[in-house]
């Protein structure tokens, strides 16, 4: 027992991941389990300090306690995780494990790799009056049935399954060869601040034109690009100074 609660410790420290404060950003239900299957415990108000249990969340809800005691789950994208309660998840994310998607569900996943393929221009599947496009035009297939299986994974609540809270997005871009596939699309927040600054899909987008016009431009490997993002994409924005610009 001595040496559980000692290398629990050693994680505490070494992962500042115990007993942190994260803030309620708008109104949340403090649910008994990670779902909404079951009534609220309470209605947390915006702006308090709640502590975080664990670090990673489950089904996008975190495991929570309040100041009065109460314990339980709230949905991830009504808290906010600053750096001094930044939570790196067991891949070592530089950010908090709510900038990125469940690896469970979404771990990335490309159709091609080769420049070939990407600088090349296709006459079939290309959008209403185009006679020729580029591979990500040619390769878009998303449906609305898709869109919604995403949702439910992500659990999604009704109201913010529109473009003002969020989009059914690609994690590894499109435009560099990602996959339509399940496994590479998740529901990433308009709003997901974090030390100061968002890292929402308006952010990742600029990550995506940039390294898609390296990739075309010949001055990145499609390789390189898919690993990066994979492994952070947070970093590697951060890394190319792209929050840095308007």
């Amino acid at each position: 027992m001595k040496i559980q609660i000692l290398l629990l410790s050693f994680l505490c420290f070494g992962l500042s991941i115990c007993a942190q404060t994260t803030t309620v950003k708008r109104n949340v239900n403090l649910r008994p389990d990670p779902s909404t299957t079951n009534a609220p415990i309470a209605t947390l108000n915006a702006a308090i300090q709640i502590e975080l249990v664990e670090p990673a969340p489950v089904d996008g809800y975190f495991h929570v306690r309040t100041t009065d005691h109460k314990e339980g789950w709230v949905w991830g994208k009504n808290i906010l995780i600053t750096s001094g309660g930044a939570v790196l998840d067991a891949r070592g994310h530089v950010g908090p494990v709510q900038l990125y998607p469940n690896p469970n569900l979404t771990p990335g996943e490309a159709d091609t790799l080769k420049l070939a393929d990407l600088k090349r221009r296709y006459t079939v599947g290309c959008p209403s009056g185009k006679t020729s496009c580029t591979y990500s035009q040619a390769h878009r297939d998303v449906n609305k049935n898709l869109h919604a299986t995403v949702y439910v994974e992500y659990h999604v609540p009704e109201n913010d399954r529109n473009i003002k809270f969020g989009e059914v997005d690609h994690f590894y871009p499109l435009c560099a060869g990602g996959s339509n596939n399940i496994k590479n699309l998740w529901d990433q927040p308009a709003e997901n601040e974090w030390n100061g600054e968002n890292f929402g899909f308006h952010e990742k987008d600029k990550l995506e034109t940039y390294i898609c016009a390296q990739i075309i431009t010949g001055k990145m490997n499609p390789k390189d690009a898919f690993n990066r993002i994979k492994t952070d994409w947070v970093k590697f924005y951060l890394d190319l100074g792209l929050n840095s610009l308007d």
